[in-house]
C-alpha cells in the first residue's frame, strides 16, 4: 500500500505542478485583482494557513479510510493525489488573484509537505 501512495503522491504532485505551472502562465494575461501590500499579505497568510491546517485531519481521514476493509484501495490512492495536488490549487488561485509567483511557489511547495506527511507519517 506505501508503494501505492508514493506513485499516487508523484502523480499528485506532477499534476499539481502543471496546475501551478498554467497559472503563472495565465497570471500575466488577466488583471490582478489584490495589488497593495496587504491585501497579498492577507492572502497569502490565508492560503498558507488553509494549506497547514487541513494536513492533520486529511491525514487522519486517511489513515481511517486505509484501515477500513470497506474502503478500495483506489479510492484511497485517488483521495491521497487529490490531497496533494490542492497545495498546488491554492497556490494557483493566490498567484491569480495576485501575480506573485515567487510566493506562489512557497504555497505550492507545500504540495512536498503534503506527499512527505502522507507517504512517512506512520
Amino acid at each position: 500500500m506505501k508503494r501505492d501512495l508514493i506513485l499516487a503522491g508523484i502523480l499528485g504532485f506532477g499534476l499539481g505542478m502543471a496546475i501551478f505551472a498554467g497559472a503563472s502562465a495565465l497570471s500575466t494575461q488577466v488583471p490582478i485583482l489584490l495589488g497593495t501590500r496587504l491585501l497579498v499579505s492577507l492572502a497569502f497568510v490565508f492560503f498558507l494557513v488553509l494549506s497547514i491546517v487541513e494536513m492533520p485531519l486529511m491525514i487522519v481521514a486517511l489513515r481511517q479510510m486505509a484501515c477500513r476493509h470497506s474502503t478500495s484501495p483506489r479510492l484511497v490512492r485517488a483521495t491521497f493525489a487529490i490531497f496533494v495536488i490542492f497545495a498546488a490549487v491554492y497556490a494557483a488561485m493566490f498567484v491569480l488573484l495576485t501575480g506573485q509567483t515567487v510566493w506562489g511557489t512557497v504555497l505550492a511547495g507545500l504540495c512536498l509537505v503534503r506527499f512527505a506527511s502522507g507517504v512517512f507519517v506512520r
